[in-house]
């Protein structure tokens, strides 16, 4: 849910599962959830930019943590003890 200085809402985003991380780099809002999938959000409506389910080696996990790093890439720290660093979609 994104809310105005004023307290209104602007958007809301629901999902079924809860957000266990995210950040956002002023353009879209990046949020991972507690069922591995990690979605995109465009800050200015909530609209979903990309969702993709978060895999290593083709192995699904799970991100516990989650911050856009300075050149733009996503760094997740994930249940099974992994940093990794990927480039959002376009």
């Amino acid at each position: 849910m994104r809310r105005s200085l004023s307290g209104s809402v602007q958007w809301q985003h629901r999902t079924d599962h809860p957000a266990t991380a995210l950040d956002a780099d002023g353009d879209t809002v990046y949020v991972a959830y507690n069922s591995g999938a990690l979605t995109a959000l465009d800050a200015a409506d909530g609209s979903v930019r990309w969702h993709t389910e978060l895999e290593v080696n083709g192995a699904p996990t799970t991100a516990l943590s989650l911050t856009v790093a300075p050149q733009g890439h996503l760094l997740i720290g994930t249940v099974d003890g992994r940093i990794l660093e990927c480039r959002p979609r376009p």
